[in-house]
């Protein structure tokens, strides 16, 4: 019969082996036992406990000024109003300028360059928006006036 090795060393240390199942070693067998009085486990209040909230990452830089907001305007003229559009393509252009002039400082190039990009997309739609209102305000101008006229003898 095959019999695990804490049980071995416990009768080669002379002592009996210890319960099935019990896992805890016997005291003075060279673990240190928890001062009275101390919760179980040693688990307890920390001298220092980590500080709360976030903080961030060491090396992280603070965004770019205009780098959100090119970001923002960009997804709004590209979902609800062409008219943020070019709005986000000017936030979006001065802000990759500050990126690279400060030397390494700032962040945020990849929102700055996304809120340009998507600020340049939501221009075009724009354009082609005023485009179709102005051709559908001649074509109608010109039915209207085409057919006032071809009615008069």
């Amino acid at each position: 019969m095959n019999k695990p090795p804490d049980e071995d060393r416990h009768q080669q240390e002379g002592g009996p082996p210890p319960p099935p199942g019990s896992g805890t070693p016997p005291p003075g067998s060279g673990t240190p036992q928890p001062p009275p009085g101390s919760p179980a486990g040693g688990y307890g209040p920390q001298a220092s406990a980590p500080p709360t909230g976030y903080v961030a990452p060491p090396g992280a830089q603070p965004n770019a000024p205009g780098a959100v907001p090119a970001l923002v305007l960009g997804i709004l003229g590209l979902v609800i109003c062409p008219l943020c559009g070019p709005f986000a393509w000017w936030q979006g252009r001065s802000a990759e300028g500050a990126v690279a002039a400060s030397g390494g400082q700032y962040g945020g190039k990849g929102m700055a360059t996304a809120g340009k990009i998507l600020g340049i997309i939501g221009t075009v739609v724009l354009v082609l928006v005023v485009i179709v209102l102005i051709g559908s305000l001649v074509a109608g101008l010109t039915l209207v006036g085409g057919s006032s006229s071809s009615s008069s003898p």
